[in-house]
């Protein structure tokens, strides 16, 4: 259906395509596994371990004392970062990671944002790691529950992407939809309802402020469709403790496997 289409339908129908939008916001869209990502789950300690309304995988790879774990994005996995996983593994670390409710092999339920929140604030918690690796909304779920914890800490943070508003991220979706502004308002009300939140305060440019992180370290594509980089700048300008590198030809999703990022991660983490 093409977007002039639904937006005209929006304008009719707005309680239906709010319900449709919030939908995505709490129902990730799941993909494929590849062959890649197949093989380095037949090399990881596999647990399940509940979690509010279901069960979640956790992953461990065991290469050493020190201690990553890797939070995926929104519709992500933790395969996603199988190419990096071999190296960590080859370089001494031992590996920590999850799936998200409804996301990868975890269970499938109805699940939303601030859960990704809550269960990334948990990991760190049990886990205790000197080091992590995010990848896109990875970054919010961390940063957000380092500020909210200040038990919490890293030494060293890497964010493969890095987004700043959650409000750019609803009004994405409503692009997807080609929803209208009198919509997409009724959405944000929505949210703000059923999580006692207020949308406009959820920032990482203001969290990162209260996040105990000895060094982090932002990789974002200059050309990175889902994500503009003009979210990392803003982001690292307001962190003190960050340092913003700007790479080129891997777009949002192949940042996590190409191997020059993967390098500047390994010198990064082992510096």
């Amino acid at each position: 259906m093409k977007k002039n289409i639904i937006t005209l339908l929006a304008l009719i129908f707005p309680r239906i395509f709010v319900r449709k939008a919030y939908k995505k916001l709490t129902l990730p869209k799941f993909y494929p596994y590849r062959e890649y990502e197949k093989n380095i789950l037949e090399d990881a300690l596999i647990t399940n371990v509940t979690f509010k309304k279901g069960n979640i995988k956790t992953y461990k790879w065991t290469g050493g004392p020190k201690k990553i774990l890797l939070i995926h994005g929104w519709e992500g996995r933790v395969t996603n970062f199988s190419v990096l996983i071999h190296q960590l593994i080859k370089a001494g670390f031992t590996v920590y990671g999850f799936d998200a409710p409804s996301h990868g092999l975890s269970d499938k339920v109805k699940t939303s944002l601030f859960d990704f929140v809550d269960l990334v604030g948990e990991m760190i918690e049990r886990i205790k790691p000197e080091i992590a690796v995010s990848h896109s909304f990875g970054a919010v779920a961390t940063i957000y529950s380092l500020a909210q914890n200040s038990d919490l800490k890293l030494d060293k943070y890497v964010l493969l992407t890095c987004p700043d508003k959650f409000l750019e991220r609803i009004e994405a979706v409503a692009y997807d939809f080609g929803l209208t502004k009198g919509v997409v308002n009724r959405l944000i009300v929505k949210i703000e309802r059923d999580h006692n939140i207020d949308v406009k305060k959820l920032n990482v440019s203001e969290f990162v402020k209260k996040a105990k992180v000895s060094k982090a370290y932002i990789l974002h594509d200059q050309d990175d469709r889902q994500l503009p980089l003009s979210q990392a700048v803003y982001v690292d300008q307001n962190w003190p403790n960050s340092e913003l590198e700007i790479v080129q030809g891997t777009g949002h999703f192949r940042i996590l496997r190409d191997e020059g990022v993967i390098e500047k991660i390994l010198k990064f983490i082992k510096s």
